[in-house]
């Protein structure tokens, strides 16, 4: 199957890919297996090296904690009524 992409600076799939052309820019077109690990994982862990795709851990790895981080943090929501609480205690306590 040809697939169709452009990688970034660092050589990683950007963008994402397809199956037909874009005649973008820098697009590159490879052909691979159907059941090549590209098509079952993250296409932004993939590097283009040497005319082929390979899979990069430990970019994986730093999605997975960029994802984890940000469902870890708190909303704008939540933190706009930690401040107006905040502010409360202030208000009740004579500004101490």
């Amino acid at each position: 199957m040809k697939v169709y992409f452009t990688v970034d600076e660092n050589g990683f799939v950007n963008n994402g890919w397809s199956s037909t052309p874009s005649f973008a820019e820098g697009e590159i077109e490879l052909e691979l297996d159907k059941e090549h690990e590209f098509f079952k994982s993250d296409y932004q862990c993939w590097k283009y090296e040497n005319g082929e795709l390979v899979f990069d851990e430990e970019k994986r790895q730093r999605l997975i904690e960029e994802y984890e981080r940000e469902q870890n943090k708190p909303s704008e929501l939540d933190t706009l009524a930690l401040a107006i609480m905040e502010l409360g205690k202030l208000i009740l306590n004579g500004g101490k």
